[in-house]
């Protein structure tokens, strides 16, 4: 008995020192990645020559509708084929989704997608494309690769939904794409060596129903900034009809695309008090819709860049009382204070215009100028 549990300890000590070893052959070999990255600078890549973005499968919010917006622009404008990779979330990275089906509502871009992973591939002039909620993941990826990793970049369609997960700044290998002026000042602030401005916009944007009364005071998401929203109730009382977006007794239940524009052509005011973590759609979705809209100066909302209200309609310092009596204002001469977001609306239904000139820069930057410097 004595001569088997030695055996079984010399065992148990073998397997123990093996998995050290092991553990420590992947420390060396993610620590070299990680150095790799410092030195590689992505301006020294190849020419681009296909792009993969990876989306959430399944998925249907603001997010993955930007990344097949930009999918489909890339196939329209540019001569880089571009493609859908759907994936889902596995312990330390993300796994590829093989039977995931694109959402009907955005069978209309081109965005086709792939049949196999990309992620086993290792071609240097192909650019995986991550969502900034992702970005541990793709670190995961790019510290496995021994060799000729993908080429990566992250489009920081928001910059609190990361949660500050993202520290490895002084990388050089990997490009950033900020959706807002607030993501770059917020990748700038941190160091991030190459950055690309991407917007995205509003697809099939609504317009005003003047067949429909607008019976709602004011609308507002029931997700953001619910403390506010709640004192400004309190105070305005009956005097003021207020309607969360959403459904269920709470109003905390999804609507659908069609509903919630729906609800918006029913409003003469939309309120965010909530943060602003990127451009958000709502507020652009409710100003084409007609309402008046009404922000802090949290997150993006401080810029006006993200955000270009007049100063009027942007609360630097929350008071209910304050609030109150401009919802009143507003409502009391609903006609000219609309006019005020003319200038807002034009500059919203210029984003897919916008979005073009950005990936004509995203095609300067992968292309044209990683080609005159290979001649």
């Amino acid at each position: 008995m004595s001569d088997f549990a030695s055996l079984l300890g010399n065992l148990q000590h073998s397997a123990a020192s093996l998995s050290k070893r092991q553990g420590c052959d992947d420390d060396d070999k993610h620590s070299r990645a990680k150095k790799r990255g410092r030195k590689i600078d992505a301006k020294d890549f190849p020419p681009v020559e296909k792009i993969f973005l990876l989306c959430p499968a399944g998925v249907q919010t603001g997010g993955p509708e930007a990344l097949h917006q930009l999918c489909d622009q890339l196939n329209r404008i540019t001569n880089i084929p571009s493609y859908m990779v759907y994936v889902v979330s596995e312990g330390n990275g993300v796994s590829f989704a093989s039977r995931a089906k694109m959402p009907a509502a955005y069978r209309s871009y081109k965005s086709p997608t792939v049949n196999y992973n990309p992620l086993q591939e290792g071609d240097p002039t192909h650019m995986m494309i991550w969502p900034e909620c992702w970005t541990n993941e793709m670190l995961d990826y790019l510290n496995r690769q021994s060799s000729n990793p993908n080429q990566c970049a992250i489009w920081w369609l928001s910059v609190n939904n990361n949660t500050n997960r993202f520290k490895e700044w002084d990388r050089k290998d990997i490009f950033h794409m900020s959706q807002s002026e607030y993501a770059t000042r917020h990748l700038r602030k941190n160091g991030a060596t190459h950055i690309l401005r991407m917007t995205e916009y509003i697809s099939n944007p609504p317009e005003p129903d003047d067949s429909t009364e607008r019976k709602i005071d004011v609308l507002f998401n029931p997700v953001k900034g619910i403390h506010y929203t709640d004192e400004i109730r309190k105070r305005s009382g009956t005097t003021i009809l207020f309607q969360p977006i959403g459904g269920g007794k709470d109003g905390r239940m999804r609507l659908s695309p069609q509903e919630v524009r729906s609800l918006l052509k029913k409003g003469k005011i939309y309120i965010d008090f909530g943060p602003h973590p990127g451009m958000d759609r709502l507020p652009r979705e409710a100003a084409l819709a007609g309402c008046i809209v009404v922000t802090n100066m949290d997150g993006a909302a401080f810029y006006d860049e993200d955000i270009p209200l007049p100063p009027k309609y942007k609360i630097r310092n929350f008071e209910p009382e304050t609030v109150h009596k401009l919802l009143k204002e507003l409502l009391n001469d609903f006609k000219s204070s609309s006019s005020d977001m003319a200038e807002y609306r034009e500059w919203i239904r210029g984003q897919q215009e916008q979005m073009a000139k950005c990936i004509s820069d995203l095609v300067v930057e992968f292309v044209t100028k990683r080609s005159k410097k290979a001649d």
